[in-house]
C-alpha cells in the first residue's frame, strides 16, 4: 500500500500530515504498521499480508482516516480479523479486543460516519429519521463469526432517531458565539479548502453572519480566541499556514499572518493575559508561535517557542494559558505527553507522559491543575499545575491521576454501555470559569462528559451528536454559565445548561436548547453551496468570561455580568495584578 504526497498538482495539499496505523488485525507483523515520527511530505509504503482490517489516521488531523481489508479468499466474507488492536502510546498500552464486540462495531460505525458526508446528521431535515448508510456485505470476524456488516452496526441501536425541530434556550446568553463550521463549502473556494466561521447571537439564538474568507482560501478554520477588547477575532487555519485577524463587528479581514515553513497546521490560539501576546500552536511542527500585539491592534511575529528540548517532534494541539499569563500547557499529539511552559524564564517547566494522542488541555482558573484529554486513550489526565493548591502538594507538570472515561465500570467492551457516564475519543476539555467542572466532547460515543474538579470524578453524561468535538463556556444572563458544544458531523450548536440553579451539582444538567447552523440567508462574504452548517469544531463565546481574561473586558461588557461572573473565583486570585481595567465602551 502506497501513501503518496501530491506535489506539483493543482490540488496539492497545503498542510502537513502523518500516516499512522490506528487499527490493525492483532497478529499483524511489525512491518505492516506505520507511525511517522514527524509530519512531513515524504512518500511511504507498507506491504500488508495478514488478513484483516487496517485503518490509518493522520495524528495531526485525527478524523482523516483510510482503511483497507486484506481478504483471505478461502474464508467466507471479507476478513476483518478475529481481534483488532487499537493504537496506544506504547506497545504495552495498546488495546486488543474481539472484532465482533460493541467496541469493534462502534469503531466501524465511526469510520463510515466520518468518511461519508451523506451520513452526517442534518438538523434541517425535521421529521425524518437519522439513519446512516452502511455497506450491506458479509464480514468475517473470526472462526464461525460471519455477519452482515449493515445489520450488525444497525443492531447497536445508536441510529434511527427522529430529527426534531430545535428549540431555543429560554434564558438568554450574553454576546455572541463563534463556531468554526469547518466543512461548509462555498462558491468562491475549491472543495479542498472548505470552512466558514458561523456567528450566533446568544441573545436571539440565531445565526447572524457567515465568514468564509474566499480571497484567502481559508482552509479548515479550526479554533478562535478574542482580543482583550473583544474587537478582533483570531482564527487559525488547521489545514494551512495562516492565522487570520477578523473585525468582530463586520466580519472583515484585518490581517493574515503566514510564516512559510515555520508554522504549519496552526491549530489553537489564545492570548496571554498580562501582555496581550497571541500564542498559536503549530500542530505540524514542534513549536508555539508567539505574536506581539502592537498599539494599532495589528500582530507581529515575535518568536517560535519549542515544546521539546530538541527530541522528537511534539505536534502540540489545543493548549491552555494560565490565568496570570505566566504559564502555558500543551497536549503533544505525537509524543503522548504534555509540556508545561514557564513564561517568567521562557523555559519548559516539565514535559511528562499523559496518554494516547493527547489533543486538548484546559486549566483551572487559579492554575492549580490542568486537564489533558487523551484522544485514543479515552482518558483525561489530571496534571499538577504551575500554582499547586496547596503549595507544594505536587510537582508542576506531573500527572496526578487519569480519569477513565470508557473502561470505568460503566462500559463492557463486548456488550456495550452498562449505565453511568462514558466517553470515547475525547477532544476539547475546558474547565468552567468558576473551576468546578471539566466538560468534554467525545467524538466516538457522541456524548458530553462532566468531571467534578473537587475530587476529579466523572459524574455526568449528556447525549451529543456524531463527532462531538468542541466545548467552551459563555456567560448566562442573570448568572452562571452555558457550555457551548459543537460536533463535526452534525449541523447544530448545543447550548448546555450544566448547572441550572448554580448549586455546584450537575445532576440537573440539561440541554437548554440548540441552534441549527445551516442558516445562510445572513450577511456573508461567499455563497454557501454544500455541507451547510457542518463541521463544527472550535467554539468561542464573546465576551470572554474565563478568569484573568474577564477582568480585562470593556466596562460595557462587565456591566452585563453579575459580580460572581466578573470575578469567578473571588477577588484574591481573580486578576493579574499588572493589568488594569479597560474602560473601552465598544461592545454589544
Amino acid at each position: 500500500m502506497h501513501f503518496i504526497q501530491r506535489n506539483g498538482e493543482p490540488r496539492d495539499v497545503e498542510s502537513k500530515h502523518t500516516v499512522t496505523s490506528l487499527i490493525w488485525p492483532a497478529p499483524a507483523l511489525a512491518t505492516e504498521k506505520i507511525d511517522q515520527e514527524a509530519a512531513n511530505t515524504d512518500n511511504h509504503h507498507v506491504t500488508l499480508t495478514t488478513p484483516g482490517l487496517y485503518v490509518f489516521v493522520c495524528k495531526l488531523h485525527p478524523y482523516m482516516l483510510g482503511g483497507v481489508i486484506v481478504d483471505d479468499a478461502a474464508t467466507p466474507g471479507l476478513d476483518l480479523g478475529a481481534n483488532l488492536t487499537l493504537l496506544g502510546p506504547t506497545p504495552a498500552a495498546q488495546v486488543t479486543f474481539p472484532t465482533a464486540t460493541d467496541l469493534g462495531l462502534r469503531l466501524l460505525r465511526a469510520f463510515f460516519v466520518v468518511t461519508n458526508p451523506g451520513n452526517w446528521k442534518d438538523y434541517t431535515k425535521v421529521g425524518t429519521i437519522y439513519q446512516p448508510v452502511y455497506p450491506s456485505v458479509d464480514v468475517n470476524a473470526g472462526p464461525g463469526i460471519v455477519v452482515n456488516l449493515k445489520d450488525a452496526i444497525e443492531g447497536l441501536h445508536i441510529d434511527g432517531q427522529l430529527i426534531t425541530r430545535q428549540e431555543k434556550p429560554r434564558t438568554k446568553g450574553i454576546g455572541e458565539v463563534w463556531i468554526d463550521t469547518a466543512y461548509e463549502l462555498t462558491k468562491g473556494k475549491p472543495e479542498w479548502t472548505p470552512g466558514t466561521m458561523t456567528v450566533v447571537s446568544a441573545t436571539g439564538w440565531d445565526v447572524k453572519r457567515k465568514i468564509a474568507l474566499p480571497a484567502q482560501d481559508m482552509n479548515n478554520g479550526h479554533n478562535m480566541w478574542a482580543s482583550h477588547d473583544q474587537k478582533q477575532i483570531y482564527q487559525t487555519e488547521w489545514h494551512g499556514k495562516s492565522l487570520y485577524v477578523i473585525n468582530r463587528h463586520n466580519g472583515k479581514l484585518l490581517q493574515e499572518l503566514e510564516v512559510e515553513g515555520k508554522c504549519n497546521d496552526p491549530a489553537h490560539v489564545m492570548t496571554r493575559v498580562d501582555t496581550q501576546q497571541v500564542h498559536v500552536t503549530c500542530n505540524g511542527e514542534d513549536t508555539v508561535a508567539e505574536y506581539n500585539r502592537l498599539p494599532s491592534g495589528r500582530l507581529e511575529l515575535n518568536r517560535f517557542i519549542p515544546m521539546s528540548n530538541g527530541d522528537k517532534q511534539t505536534q502540540p494541539h489545543a493548549h491552555w494559558m494560565g490565568f496570570d499569563g505566566k504559564s502555558m500547557a500543551t497536549p503533544n499529539s505525537n509524543t503522548n505527553d504534555s509540556t508545561l511552559f514557564n513564561f517568567n524564564e521562557y523555559v519548559i517547566t516539565n514535559k511528562q507522559p499523559t496518554g494516547a494522542l493527547p489533543i486538548a488541555a484546559g486549566m483551572m482558573p487559579d492554575s492549580s491543575k490542568y486537564y489533558v484529554s487523551n484522544y485514543l486513550g479515552h482518558t483525561t489526565s489530571v496534571m499538577c499545575g504551575p500554582n499547586p493548591n496547596p503549595a507544594g502538594s505536587c510537582v508542576p507538570g506531573t500527572k496526578i491521576k487519569d480519569v477513565d472515561l470508557l473502561l470505568n465500570g460503566n462500559y463492557d467492551v463486548a456488550s456495550g454501555p452498562l449505565g453511568g457516564p462514558i466517553g470515547a475519543l475525547p477532544i476539547q476539555t475546558p474547565v468552567s470559569p468558576d473551576g468546578k467542572f471539566v466538560i468534554t466532547g467525545n467524538t466516538l460515543t457522541g456524548t458530553i462528559t462532566i468531571i467534578r474538579t473537587s475530587d476529579d470524578t466523572l459524574v455526568k453524561m449528556i447525549s451529543c451528536d456524531p463527532g462531538c468535538h468542541g466545548v467552551n463556556f459563555g456567560a448566562k444572563k442573570g448568572g452562571g454559565y452555558y457550555a457551548y458544544v459543537t460536533s463535526k458531523f452534525a449541523n447544530r450548536l448545543i447550548v448546555l445548561d450544566y448547572d441550572p440553579n448554580n448549586d455546584g451539582n450537575v445532576d440537573d444538567a440539561v440541554i437548554a436548547g440548540a441552534v441549527v447552523l445551516a442558516k445562510d440567508n445572513v450577511p456573508k462574504d461567499d455563497k454557501i453551496i454544500g455541507n451547510k452548517g457542518q463541521g463544527g469544531q472550535g467554539v468561542l463565546a464573546v465576551p470572554n468570561v474565563y478568569n484573568g481574561w474577564v477582568q480585562q473586558l470593556p466596562i460595557g461588557y462587565k456591566a452585563q455580568l453579575t459580580r460572581a461572573q466578573r470575578n469567578p473565583i473571588g477577588p484574591l486570585h481573580s486578576r493579574n495584578p499588572h493589568a488594569g481595567d479597560d474602560d473601552d465602551h465598544d461592545d454589544e
